[in-house]
């Protein structure tokens, strides 16, 4: 059943701080891999970042190769694979002797357990990518980290603790020069959550549609998907349904087309439930059977949320 964490999901950068330029062919793939993860195209990103891995491991220094790796196991977390994600990042933390190697590692492990529900150990990673941070120009790298300390906090229901760390991330991303309406989107969103979570339903639609048109501007699919997911959460709790439902189809679309797994199945819980009080018959078995369907683990799980308010149980963020 649904966690955010993104989904909220974090920045996705596997190395969060700008390194040293490297020459072709091996920047261009990095760099076409970047531009597609910015876009909210993980599968796209995942093919030009492994080429670019093969080209390190092949003839690379070992920092590329690190790097390389690294930015590997960032696409596969946001794609959901955070077990197979992880599997290495440890052993690059304990022998790098580049600091933002070692930022980035730590922070794609405690990424990867976050989605993992292992919350305690994730927050140990996150702090030790933070504490790596200290002697780098790197407000970037602890905009970051403060945000995904954030979606620590939210994972564990501490909201005012998890508002204070999206706060500092946003501070620090408006405290940068140059660009950062990509950056700004996702702070944006998941402090809008958030502010929904803690009831405060009008301001918390103001910051998520903040996010979104920042989003839309510079085209990342996954943050726009991520707020017309809260949008409809939003009005479904303002008992707004039909534009809960508007926003919600709209968000299971972009979904079903760039692959984001956890926002559709979001979905699914979200518009059964406005079936269920619109007394939409149809509309509410369609997206619960959906769920059945992917959980055969739970036979009884259409019963059940036929039953409940899906509202009181659902989380958006994994």
């Amino acid at each position: 059943m649904p966690r955010v964490n993104p989904p909220v999901p974090e920045d996705a950068s596997a190395d969060p701080c700008d390194g040293p330029g490297q020459v072709e062919p091996y920047t261009d793939l990095k760099d076409r891999g970047k531009q597609a993860t910015l876009r909210g195209e993980f599968r796209e990103a995942m093919v030009f970042y492994t080429r670019a891995r093969q080209l390190a491991h092949s003839d690379g220094p070992p920092e590329r190769i690190d790097e390389a790796d690294l930015n590997v196991a960032m696409v596969l977390i946001q794609m959901g694979e955070a077990r197979k994600g992880e599997e290495g990042l440890r052993e690059i933390l304990l022998r790098t002797r580049d600091q933002r190697i070692g930022v980035a590692a730590a922070y794609n492990l405690a990424s990867s357990l976050r989605k993992q529900g292992r919350f305690e150990r994730a927050m140990t990673y996150a702090q030790r990518a933070l504490e790596r941070t200290a002697g780098l120009d790197a407000v970037d790298c602890r905009a970051m980290i403060h945000n995904l300390i954030g979606n620590l906090h939210l994972g564990q229901t501490y909201l005012e603790e998890a508002l204070a760390e999206y706060r500092k991330a946003l501070a620090l991303r408006e405290s940068q020069e140059g660009d950062t309406r990509y950056s700004r989107a996702i702070v944006l969103e998941n402090l809008g959550y958030c502010l929904l979570l803690q009831q405060r339903l009008d301001e918390g639609a103001e910051r998520i549609q903040e996010a979104l048109a920042l989003a839309r501007e510079v085209e990342d699919r996954r943050c726009q998907a991520e707020c017309l997911q809260d949008m409809c959460y939003g009005l479904l709790l303002q008992d707004r349904y039909d534009e809960a439902i508007r926003e919600g189809e709209a968000a299971l679309e972009l979904a079903a087309e760039a692959g984001y797994d956890d926002i559709e199945e979001n979905c699914h819980y979200l518009l059964g439930e406005l079936g269920s009080r619109t007394d939409d018959a149809e509309r509410r078995d369609r997206h619960f059977q959906q769920l059945q369907s992917l959980h055969p683990e739970l036979p009884f799980l259409r019963d059940f949320l036929c039953a409940v308010d899906v509202t009181q149980i659902i989380t958006l963020k994994r």
